[in-house]
């Protein structure tokens, strides 16, 4: 499906679904920011276009306007929105505003937890160290996630498990930060994982990626006195990656 504007586009983001009002799913790897960064160049953006940052879009020389609609931490992978029109960005907005959006997160994380599903609550301050943001537990900002656990094996002397993450509040770095305080670091967070099991995962998988991908999102939205649904899949295989490294899969569940 043309969309009309894949040419704006990171050579590395591809275009995985766009509805008839001109709302776009985007996938995007691990390392591609959502949006620049004030006062740096677009070349490791979404779109290789500059963003107004008032009116958060990027603006596109001869196609117009593309507004983001949410955004992921650069080193997370998966489905991001924008919209193609004013509209339908507002439309959309307003749609996560009022917390409708249903988002699914895989990670790999080091660890094994305690229940196969469960609701993580806390809150959560925003610290500034040097240009870069760390969140640490505090009173400002409520954070809530549920979690499910999928599968559990043992690589690199330790035991790995996949987890769905359902993010029912938006904060920043939020599920990384909710799996580091239930000790369920994911891998290759460099933020708030554990340094030196991802220095030993690294040397083993030569990777060093963020494992956690957003693999899921649905909404509804109203235009024109008409509602939409809108449902996308992207799909990531964190298991299948470690295929021939894994020792053996952990036989009992939490």
């Amino acid at each position: 499906m043309s969309c009309g504007f894949q040419k704006f586009l990171h050579g590395n983001v591809a275009v995985v679904k766009c509805d008839k009002n001109g709302l776009v799913a985007l996938e995007k790897p691990c390392g591609v920011l959502s949006h620049p960064n004030v006062g740096n160049g677009a070349s490791n953006a979404l779109l290789q276009h500059p963003y107004d940052f008032d009116e958060q879009a990027y603006i596109c020389e001869g196609f117009g306007k593309v507004y983001l609609l949410n955004r992921l931490d650069a080193p997370v992978s998966g489905l991001i929105l924008v919209g193609l029109n004013p509209k339908v960005a507002k439309a959309v907005k307003i749609t996560f505003e009022s917390k409708k959006v249903f988002k699914q997160y895989v990670a790999l994380v080091k660890g094994y937890p305690r229940y196969k599903s469960a609701v993580w609550r806390s809150r959560l301050d925003k610290n500034f160290v040097g240009k870069s943001i760390k969140m640490s537990p505090g009173s400002e900002f409520f954070a809530e996630t549920k979690c499910c656990w999928v599968e559990s094996f043992r690589a690199c002397g330790v035991t790995l498990s996949i987890l769905n993450l359902f993010p029912v509040t938006g904060r920043t770095h939020q599920l990384r930060v909710h799996c580091f305080q239930h000790a369920l670091p994911i891998v290759g967070d460099e933020t708030y994982g554990d340094s030196k099991f991802n220095a030993v995962f690294q040397k083993n998988y030569e990777n060093y990626r963020l494992f956690l991908h957003c693999e899921k999102v649905s909404l509804t939205y109203a235009l024109g006195g008409k509602i939409f649904t809108f449902h996308v899949h992207s799909v990531v295989n964190f298991a299948e990656f470690l295929k021939g490294f894994v020792e053996n899969h952990t036989p009992i569940s939490p």
